[in-house]
């Protein structure tokens, strides 16, 4: 028994030191990047760190309050800044993905003047995902021919005391394709149950959370399928022809009216984010984060990503450990918190169509 907790005890000891070493090493880690050389790194770590939930009081331990500010763009003054008008935003794609489509497209004008012409079929409005990859990010987007496919999927309560959904729950009880996160929620320190939004909810023209205050990046949806984005109380939408909506007043406007939108202050997190194409083509989009795969993508990753794809509106929606993407009864894109999915109190949905079989 004597030699039973001997070696019990020296586990222990190794144990307890190994922690110690990670701890002292992580410390490090987080002093080099708010105190080393890069004042680049130290920046986008702040802002990382702001945009989530948990760890928003980790700078103001390492740096000055004023300093954490200034980073923050609180101390900014307002400048005007450049915009760029959708069509003439420069290509911001791969060099090889470029010259491949140039060559794909030379290929297929050559085949079609060598074939007698025939009537053109049906564009197909099947929904189909593509990744997306780029320096430190990868992702998933899907993409929607037919924006009546695309709903808001909601609670029967809200509740600050009382769970959300799981995705996967939302999309089998909607009867979905699949689907991602959608709008901010009620998350103190990150423990929030996600069971009460943060900002407006409508639902068929029904308000069903907010009150008559104005929420600011609300993302909705009218009668005839147009993504339109604006600053409203929930009358003041429902007035401008949103008949659905979510908001998350913590992110930003990536394209609005063909006009991407100047570059945004931001950190490196996971993401999500929804756009639309002039010809109502939907978009949805999720960025990993926070693994040695794909750290995480800034605002203004997001907005090159959503103009490159062709978007004349778009804009975030909430991320961080919410960040996720299902298809087809699948998880497509990896979730960055450690303890699984989050509940949510909304999510994007995409229904079935007659071409998704």
């Amino acid at each position: 028994m004597k030699k039973f907790l001997r070696i019990l005890g020296i586990g222990f000891t190794y144990l307890a030191l190994t922690l110690v070493f990670l701890f002292c090493f992580l410390l490090l880690v987080i002093t080099v990047l708010f105190h080393g050389p890069s004042e680049d790194a130290r920046d986008i770590f702040t802002r990382s760190c702001q945009e989530t939930s948990a760890l928003k009081f980790l700078p103001y331990w390492f740096l000055p309050a004023d300093t954490v500010d200034t980073i923050l763009g609180k101390n900014a003054v307002n400048t005007p800044a450049p915009v760029y008008v959708a069509g003439s935003y420069p290509d911001l794609r791969p060099e090889a993905e470029k010259t491949a489509e140039a060559e794909t497209s030379a290929g297929a004008e050559a085949a079609a003047e060598e074939q007698p012409a025939e009537a053109e079929a049906p564009a197909s409005k099947r929904v189909y995902v593509e990744e997306v990859k780029e320096g430190v990010y990868k992702g998933m987007m899907m993409i929607v021919p037919d924006p009546s496919q695309v709903i808001v999927g909601t609670l029967p309560n809200y509740s600050t005391t009382a769970a959300g959904k799981l995705l996967p729950d939302f999309i089998e009880d909607y009867g979905a394709l699949g689907g991602t996160n959608a709008g901010g929620f009620y998350d103190p320190d990150g423990h929030g149950k996600g069971g009460c939004p943060e900002g407006m909810v409508l639902e068929n023209g029904v308000v069903r959370y907010g009150d008559e205050r104005v929420y600011k990046n609300v993302i909705g949806f009218t009668a005839d399928h147009r993504l339109v984005l604006g600053n409203w109380t929930p009358s003041q939408a429902l007035n401008a022809g949103v008949v659905s909506a979510v908001a998350f007043e913590e992110g930003f406007v990536l394209v609005k009216d063909g006009v991407a939108s100047p570059s945004q202050p931001s950190g490196v997190n996971p993401r999500t984010a929804i756009g639309q194409k002039e010809d109502g083509t939907m978009l949805l989009l999720v960025i990993e984060g926070r693994h040695a795969g794909s750290l995480g993508a800034t605002a203004d990753d997001l907005r090159d990503i959503m103009v490159r794809y062709g978007a004349v509106n778009a804009s975030m929606l909430d991320g961080g450990t919410s960040a996720v993407m299902f298809f087809k009864g699948e998880q497509i894109t990896r979730g960055s918190n450690l303890l699984g999915m989050r509940h949510l109190p909304t999510a994007i949905l995409v229904m079935p169509g007659p071409d998704d079989v």
